[in-house]
């Protein structure tokens, strides 16, 4: 099970919405911060990622929990995800130059990288209405495993007391 933490945004029936912050790899390489992936971090900025994952515990918004996804479930989505449009542009683009050979032997190239990003497009759009089937699907849902203890000096709701909020002598 891959595990990562998140904070509960709202309850609708038994799923919830539930907020994470990406965290970078970047330090944890040879390359440190050097590479391309780095590089995107910097320029576009770090998105809050935001999910529907089953909440067979019953938390509420404004907790901290611990949700999860079977790596079976991952690993498939993401074989699916890289090597069906890849498949498809290598055959499309296979397949455009076998034919250009018979019909139009001077474009051979033109008509093997049309067919090639049709194959890519064609992949694409099979894969969308793919997920969209398997999006109702248990096993590719994530689910809410546990409720993360409040550290020390945080409200139960989950988000740091302001120095304001303290009461103090």
């Amino acid at each position: 099970m891959i595990e990562e933490t998140g904070l509960v945004v709202s309850v609708r029936g038994d799923l919830a919405e539930v907020a994470g912050q990406p965290r970078s790899a970047c330090g944890g390489c040879a390359v440190n911060g050097a590479c391309g992936a780095s590089l995107l971090a910097r320029y576009l900025g770090s998105r809050r990622l935001s999910l529907q994952a089953r909440n067979a515990i019953g938390a509420r918004p404004g907790e901290r929990v611990v949700i999860g996804l079977p790596e079976g479930a991952l690993l498939e989505a993401s074989a699916l995800a890289y090597l069906v449009p890849l498949a498809a542009l290598v055959g499309g683009a296979v397949a455009g130059a076998w034919m250009a050979e018979w019909m139009a032997p001077t474009q051979t190239q033109v008509l093997s990288a049309l067919i090639g990003l049709g194959g890519f497009a064609a992949a694409l759009a099979w894969l969308v209405r793919l997920i969209r089937a398997r999006s109702l699907d248990e096993r590719y849902r994530p689910r809410i495993l546990r409720r993360l203890a409040a550290s020390p000096g945080e409200p139960p709701g989950g988000s740091p007391a302001k120095d304001s909020d303290r009461a103090g002598p």
